[in-house]
Formats: C-alpha cells, sequence, structure tokens
C-alpha cells in the first residue's frame, strides 16, 4: 500500500511538471468562447495554450487580441502578450468552464471614454459574476474618438477584485506616466489602492488612497512642457479621496526634499510640505486642488481630461519672499550674474501656468517687489524703490523702474529676458548720472565697458538714454544709445595728457558712434565740432574740429610725443627702427581741421583750412587758401597746396608742395611756388628749413633754400648766385646783375 502512495505522489509531481508542456489545443476554442463570453467582448488567440496546476490550476494561452466594444472604436481593446485564465472552481464541479481570475502579461490596453462612459464599462457579460483582472508590466493606453492621447501609463500593475455582495470593487494600481512626446520615460511613479462602492442603482463611491512616490522635479518639468529654470530635488506626496466619484473629496500633501535651487519657494531645502484639499470628478475627469495653511505660498490647481488630451492650469501666489530667492532662480537659468551679487528685500508674485497652451507662452504672471536693494562689493548700493516684471513663458519684462545710485543719483531702467536662450534687453534713462556709477555698480552689473568715450572716461556726468542687447548666453552683447557727457576726461593713444570734454553729446549703436556739438581742452588748446566712426566704411573715422587759436609748436609737440623714445642700444644709434606702435599702425581718418588763428613763426594764419588725411604713419593735409599776416608786414600772405608729414621717423618731417602768394618785396609783391621740408613747427623751424623753386616778381628767377638760407639764381648768360640774409620780410631783392 506504501508504495502505491508513493507511486501515486510522483505521478501527480510529474503531472504538476510536465502540466506546461502539454498542450491545451483542444480546449482552445472552449477557452476561447468562455473568455469572449466573460468580457462580452470578441477574443482571438494567436499564440499556444498550455495548462498548469501550481500554484492553482490555469490555462495560459499566448499572443491573445481582445476586442473592443464596437460602440467605442474597431480598434482592439488589448493586444497581450501571455493571457492567463483561472477558471471557476465551482464552475468546474457543475461541469461549466466559467472564468474566475484573469491575469494580462504584458498588455497594450486601450482605454478610451466616449458618450456611453468608459469601455471598460461594459466588459463582462449581464448576469454573470465578473472575473478578477490582474495586469502585469501593462501599458495604458487613452483614446478619445479615432486619437491617441500622448498621455500614457506604463509598468502598470492592475489587481481588480470581482465585486462584493454589495457592489464593492477592491482596486490596486502602480504605473508611471509617461507621454509618446516626452520619450519612454516617465516623472516618477504613483499608486492608487482602496475600493469602489457600486450598489444597484445607486452612484458609486470611492474610498482610495493615493501615493506619488518620490521622483525627481527637474523629469516633472520636463513631462508637463515646463522651460526656463530647471530644478533638482524630489517631489512625494500622498492623497486621500472620499466621496462620490462624481465629487470625491481630496486631502492630503506634497513633500519637497533636496530643493536646489530654492527660486521663488519660501523653503531651506531640506524637507517641506504643502498640504492641500479639493475634489475630483473621476466620470467627468475633473480636479480641483488649493493649498491650505501657509501665508506666504499660496497654490490652485485645475485639470480635465486627465486621461486622454490633459488640461489644467495651476496658479502659484507668493508674498513677502526673500529676494534672495529670485537671484537664485536667475542663476539656475544661467543668467549672467556676478557671483559677488547679492540682493537684500522682499517681493511678490503671481504665476499662472496652463497645458496644453493654445498659445506659445503656456506661463504668464507678475513679479513685483519695493525697497529692494543691489550689493556689490566696494560698489555703490543700488536702491529699488518699485519694481514690476511681467512674466510670459521664459520671457521677463521688466517695466520702468527707478534705480538710485548713492542716495543722490537716478535712473529709469527697463529690461526684457528670455531665460530659454539668455536673450537679454536693458533700457537705461537718466536725468543726471556720473560716469563712475555707471562704470561701477549699475554699469558693473551690465558690463558697461564695450561703452564708446564712457568705457574709458574719468569722472564728470552723463544724462541720456542707453540700450543693451544680447542675442543669447554666449554673446557678449551691444550697446547703442544718445547721451550727453559732461565735464569728464579721456584718455587718446597718440596723444600726450588727457583731453578735458566739457560737453559732448554721443549717439552710437552697432553700425556707428558719432560725436557732436564737442567742446574739449587739450594742453590749453580748445576745439569744438563732430566726429564720426563707422568700422564697416573705408575711411572709417571722419571729424570736423574748429580750434579758435593754437600755436603750431603745440601741434609740432603733439606729433613729436606721439612717437615713444628708443629703448634698445641699437634703436638708439639707429642700427634697427622699432616698429610702429599698433594705434598708429591702425590709424585711418580723415576730415576737416579749421583754425581761426594759428601762430606760426613771426606772424598767424588768419584762417587756416586743413582737409587732413592720416593713414598709419602717413599726416597729409590739403590747404585751399590761407591767409597769413606777419607781424611786421603791412599784408597778408596766401598760402595754398599740400603738407605732407612722415611720423616715425627719428622725428617728423613735413613737406609743403604749393604756392606763397603775395609775399612782400621793399617794393610790390612776389610769388613763390615750389617745394619746402622743415623738421619742427616750433621756434627754431627756419634753422632746418630746406626747399626750391621759383620767385616770381617781374621775372621768374629760381630761389633756393638751406638750412633757413635763400639763395636767388639768376639765369644764363650772366648767372650769378645772391645769397639773401634775413629778415625776409619784407624781402630785400637785388637787383638783377
Amino acid at each position: 500500500m506504501r508504495k502505491l502512495y508513493w507511486l501515486l505522489a510522483a505521478s501527480l509531481f510529474g503531472l504538476v511538471l510536465s502540466a506546461p508542456y502539454f498542450s491545451a489545443a483542444p480546449l482552445r476554442a472552449r477557452l476561447q468562447h468562455s473568455l469572449q463570453t466573460s468580457l462580452s467582448r470578441p477574443v482571438r488567440i494567436d499564440g499556444d495554450t498550455h495548462f498548469r496546476l501550481l500554484p492553482s490550476p490555469a490555462l495560459l494561452a499566448d499572443k491573445v487580441v481582445i476586442g473592443d466594444d464596437p460602440a467605442f472604436s474597431l480598434e482592439p481593446f488589448a493586444y497581450v502578450t501571455e493571457l492567463e485564465v483561472q477558471p471557476s472552481f465551482f464552475g468546474l464541479l457543475s461541469g461549466r468552464f466559467e472564468v474566475a481570475r484573469i491575469r494580462l502579461t504584458e498588455p497594450s490596453v486601450n482605454l478610451m471614454r466616449g458618450a456611453a462612459g468608459w469601455n471598460v464599462q461594459s466588459l463582462g457579460a449581464a448576469g454573470l459574476r465578473p472575473p478578477e483582472v490582474e495586469v502585469r508590466l501593462g501599458r495604458l493606453n487613452f483614446k478619445q474618438g479615432d486619437s491617441k492621447s500622448a498621455f500614457y501609463l506604463t509598468n502598470a500593475l492592475v489587481d481588480i477584485s470581482a465585486p462584493g455582495p454589495q457592489g464593492d470593487v477592491k482596486i490596486f494600481i502602480s504605473a508611471e506616466p509617461a507621454r509618446t512626446d516626452r520619450g519612454a520615460q516617465g516623472f516618477g511613479t504613483f499608486a492608487m489602492r482602496g475600493q469602489v462602492h457600486a450598489p444597484q442603482g445607486r452612484e458609486p463611491e470611492v474610498d482610495l488612497q493615493i501615493e506619488l512616490q518620490p521622483s525627481a522635479i527637474h523629469a516633472f518639468n520636463f513631462f508637463f512642457g515646463a522651460r526656463g529654470a530647471d530644478f533638482a530635488g524630489k517631489l512625494a506626496g500622498k492623497a486621500h479621496v472620499k466621496g462620490p466619484w462624481t465629487q470625491a473629496k481630496i486631502t492630503g500633501g506634497l513633500q519637497l526634499d533636496g530643493l536646489e535651487p530654492q527660486s521663488f519657494l519660501p523653503f531651506s531645502g531640506s524637507g517641506n510640505r504643502l498640504a492641500f484639499d479639493g475634489a475630483i470628478d473621476f466620470p467627468g475627469q475633473r480636479l480641483a486642488l488649493d493649498t491650505v495653511g501657509g501665508e506666504t505660498l499660496r497654490a490652485r490647481m485645475r485639470a480635465r481630461d486627465f486621461f486622454q488630451q490633459p488640461k489644467g492650469a495651476l496658479l502659484l501666489d507668493l508674498r513677502q519672499v526673500d529676494a534672495s530667492k529670485l537671484l537664485e532662480f536667475g542663476r539656475a537659468a544661467n543668467a549672467k550674474l556676478p557671483p559677488s551679487l547679492a540682493v537684500k528685500g522682499r517681493f511678490n508674485a503671481v504665476v499662472g501656468y496652463s497645458w496644453p497652451s493654445l498659445e506659445e507662452v503656456p506661463a504668464k504672471g507678475m513679479v513685483w517687489f519695493d525697497e529692494a536693494r543691489i550689493d556689490l562689493p566696494d560698489q555703490p548700493s543700488l536702491q529699488i524703490q518699485q519694481a514690476r516684471a511681467i512674466v510670459e513663458g521664459s520671457l521677463w519684462r521688466l517695466s520702468p523702474a527707478e534705480v538710485l545710485v548713492e542716495d543722490s543719483q537716478s535712473a529709469i531702467m527697463d529690461s526684457s529676458w528670455d531665460a530659454r536662450g539668455g536673450k537679454l534687453q536693458v533700457g537705461i534713462a537718466t536725468q543726471l548720472l556720473s560716469v563712475k556709477g555707471l562704470k561701477t555698480g549699475l554699469g558693473l552689473l551690465l558690463g558697461a565697458g564695450g561703452l564708446p568715450i564712457l568705457a574709458t572716461a574719468q569722472g564728470g556726468t552723463w544724462l541720456g538714454q542707453l540700450q543693451y542687447e544680447r542675442k543669447e548666453d554666449s554673446d557678449p552683447g551691444l550697446w547703442s544709445g544718445r547721451l550727453i557727457v559732461r565735464n569728464t576726461r579721456i584718455d587718446l593713444d597718440g596723444i600726450p595728457g588727457p583731453l578735458e570734454i566739457s560737453s559732448a553729446s554721443v549717439i552710437f549703436d552697432t553700425n556707428r558712434v558719432s560725436v557732436r556739438r564737442l567742446r574739449a581742452l587739450w594742453d590749453d588748446v580748445e576745439l569744438e565740432g563732430d566726429y564720426s566712426y563707422s568700422p564697416d566704411r573705408t575711411r572709417p573715422s571722419e571729424f570736423n574740429f574748429t580750434i579758435p587759436e593754437a600755436n603750431a609748436a603745440s601741434i609740432d609737440r603733439l606729433l613729436h610725443d606721439a612717437q615713444p623714445p628708443p629703448t634698445g642700444l641699437l634703436d638708439k644709434i639707429r642700427l634697427r627702427r622699432s616698429a610702429p606702435p599698433d594705434w598708429l599702425k591702425n590709424r585711418n581718418l580723415t576730415g576737416t581741421l579749421n583754425f581761426k588763428t594759428l601762430n606760426f613763426a613771426a606772424g598767424s594764419f588768419q584762417p587756416l583750412h586743413l582737409r587732413l588725411d592720416w593713414r598709419a604713419t602717413q599726416l597729409t593735409a590739403t590747404i585751399a587758401n590761407a591767409n597769413f599776416a606777419p607781424y611786421d608786414a603791412p599784408a597778408s600772405v596766401q598760402v595754398k597746396g599740400r603738407l605732407a608729414a612722415s611720423l616715425w621717423l627719428p622725428a617728423p618731417v613735413y613737406a609743403f608742395k604749393g604756392e606763397i602768394l603775395n609775399w612782400p618785396l621793399e617794393s610790390g609783391t612776389a610769388n613763390f611756388s615750389g617745394d619746402l621740408k622743415m623738421a619742427s613747427l616750433g621756434a627754431n623751424w627756419l634753422d632746418a628749413l630746406d626747399g626750391e623753386g621759383l620767385l616770381t616778381a617781374a621775372d621768374p628767377v629760381p630761389l633756393v633754400i638751406r638750412q633757413g638760407h635763400l639763395s636767388l639764381e639768376f639765369p644764363e648768360p650772366k648767372r650769378k648766385t645772391q645769397v639773401l640774409a634775413p629778415p625776409y620780410w619784407p624781402l630785400a631783392l637785388p637787383v638783377e646783375p
């Protein structure tokens, strides 16, 4: 007998182990029919079928397609990799094959909502007890009409019990929300467990616990399409839903851990909880949540159609938040801010976000603060009395706000900033602001080192309007504007000593700098006029200056001092020539220089108009017509021609080619036509004067000048050289031999 028991046990054990290898093909049609009856759906088994005895007897079918209710869709309800059916024990005893439990492994399920409700509501035949349903590693898609939502649930685990005597159904769902347009990765995992009480003829009621497991906040932003600053940290939450399923009450809270940066949120970043309550309508797919408690942060969220095409809005209301958090937000969004910059004060904000947005701007709102202060090390503080910033998505627009510098000077500033790409525009307008204030506090904040004149100015004030613009974060940015500068000094390359500007009007943009109505002083020489610089032109620099009075010796000293003294021994003994400095090699300007009075030698030019052309080491001046009045002569001399200077020699050399008319003689006048060279325009100019030409009184006579001595060479056959002695005003012309 004992051997018989062992034989039966071994046979049973072998049967259990070998059951999965026995085909259930003869039962395929019966299984398919039973599934169609239990689910009230057409079912097609495309794969193999097998038996299983442990842990409970079941039939397994591969590649199963479950059709949908034709009232909803012609597309199948589910594609199942493996379907497991556990028959009802009591049904087998009575000779019927009834489905007690169904497990779907790796299914792709299409959940659809139509005019009659959800397609899952029509699962199960009338009068039959619905089976238990389990889903493992499933994907739940959501459809409305012929369109499939981008929103779906992946890695779904679902357990739905069979209804109890009073219509109670226990539910457990765990899944990861994901989107087809955001990649396969979701933003976290949520779980829902509880029961639905659905007695016959009454509205169902729910009692559910919902939990959002800790999820990365940046993944949450990415899932909902948020743009701008990113955040580190995790978000978790719990909620209790209870009541009629068309208006169930919600209570719960959200937990934020390791939040960095803190941005608007009034948290320390370690661990913080936001409590909320609200209501949900499951059939209507409507959700309303509001935070409770707390005066600093209030939030309101509304959502609908969250199983098809999620739509919703979130409103954040912040009050009296530390302004330093706004600075952290800017740094998180890659704004170019000095690391030592500090902000003091408090701000308020109301920001709303909607999804999906019908516009390109999903987020809108306003940020405002009063009596804020911006501090930079060793710089004057910037006081902002009131400011309003409009938020439109990633774009921030600052309404005109007054900025006080050192409590005595002010400017009006407005700006716009795109947090997504870093595009920045800033406008500054002032009635009076020190140049130092622009170059330190506000200017240092905005990078004002590229401003013409102001970048190198020392002292003084300015008024007018400035605009700064950059296209992206890596763009250094460009300035433009219209301003008036007063009482400042600037250093110019090649000019000894500063140029003291009493006033100037400056207009500039990316293509041109124009200085108008310039009034300045250099080395006791007054000048006024206009200057412009256009880098895209062949001659980029142009000017038109008027000088009331000057000495030629000052001009000579300016050109001499443009050449630094030789530094090396070979340079000093003139065995090697040093290269010109970069500023001289790159000098390329043209313009007009008008002297009302230019004192030179024993007289003065009144007036003198020069058309200058300066290219690198070559300076050329065209004299159209100038009047030179010797101090001891009764009449003036007219001068016209071309004056050239070579600026990179041991010393400048001036070469004149032209005419001197009405040269006074003892009786009458003479004209000179020829070339002159000199090495100085100062007091000793005559000592280094060389030249030759024709002196015409009655007849032309060759005139030769060597080291300031004049010689007349009369023609053949009575050729004779007559050396003339100074002074030459009037010229004592000898009689021809």
